[in-house]
């Protein structure tokens, strides 16, 4: 059996990386990690794992959704962000070309995180694939003895 603060600690330790500042980035990448550590997981450690990381207060798997208004998404206020998130206005846009980069680029940032999420989504499910064969094998020689 797995110790669940432990994991909670290696799960904090990759999540701090890289956040700065931010905590509604620390708390997504905190969320990322003990989901991903999760699904690696027999069901009761998965449970406990998530059980320990709610009450130490921030594992937040429903916040995926929440946007504080005059924030970007790292949780920085608009302009103020080193990823170069600004809140601009339609009337702030002096052209249609200048509007269809913005949208292009807000749909780069779109791909790019959905393709993230993508992987680490396989990561979860060849990670799982392999306990389920390694069961599979060890049942194979527990039955050719």
């Amino acid at each position: 059996m797995c110790d669940v603060a432990e994991l909670y600690e290696t799960a904090n330790s990759a999540a701090s990386k890289g956040c700065g500042c931010s905590y509604e980035l620390y708390v997504q990448k905190l969320t990322r990690e003990i989901d991903q550590t999760v699904s690696r997981l027999a069901p009761d450690q998965a449970a406990a794992l998530q059980d320990y990381a709610r009450q130490k207060g921030d594992y937040a798997p429903d916040a995926d959704g929440f946007h504080l208004a005059g924030f970007c998404c790292h949780g920085i206020e608009y302009g103020c962000c080193p990823a170069g998130c600004d809140d601009v206005e339609e009337d702030d846009w002096d052209s249609e070309d200048e509007e269809a980069a913005r949208i292009a680029l807000n749909q780069e940032i779109m791909a790019e995180i959905e393709e993230e999420a993508e992987q680490a989504r396989m990561a979860a499910v060849a990670s799982r694939d392999a306990r389920v064969l390694d069961r599979i094998g060890m049942i194979r020689r527990r039955m050719a003895v």
